[in-house]
């Protein structure tokens, strides 16, 4: 049986917001998502390994989403969802990042897959200064 989630995310809306939205009405705590779709914003951030500290690049105008691929676990006790974005913009140009709050739906259609199991933490990495899965004990 597919436990997928097809949603069609709400125009003007915080992406992250309405993915975090779906998993907290659903209670997904742990999965997949894949997205394609358009924003009218886009906030994109870059880690540089060296600082460790995100650069971030906002786009006002609007941009097609070619790919939104992340995953959802858990971060403080409430579902996150972690997502990169590849954008192609007016003049096709394409880029992309990490998705971070600001980025405004245009248009979005987004399947988020649960994923059974344990729940899946995120926690400091002292080694990459990043929060990233802890999988200890699963």
């Amino acid at each position: 049986m597919n436990d997928s989630l097809l949603v069609r995310l709400p125009q003007g809306e915080d992406l992250l917001a309405a993915l975090v939205g779906v998993c907290l009405e659903h209670n997904v705590t742990k999965g997949q998502v894949s997205l394609i779709g358009a924003l009218s914003r886009a906030v994109l951030g870059y880690y540089p390994q060296d600082t460790r500290e995100y650069v971030t690049r906002t786009l006002a105008e609007g941009t097609e989403i070619l790919s939104g691929l992340g995953n959802v676990s858990l971060k403080d006790g409430q579902p996150c969802v972690h997502l990169h974005l590849t954008l192609l913009t007016r003049d096709f140009t394409v880029t992309g990042g990490h998705a971070l709050p600001g980025c405004v739906l245009f248009a979005g259609e987004a399947c988020i897959t649960p994923i059974e199991g344990p729940r899946l933490h995120r926690s400091h990495d002292p080694a990459t200064g990043l929060p990233l899965w802890d999988l200890t004990g699963m």
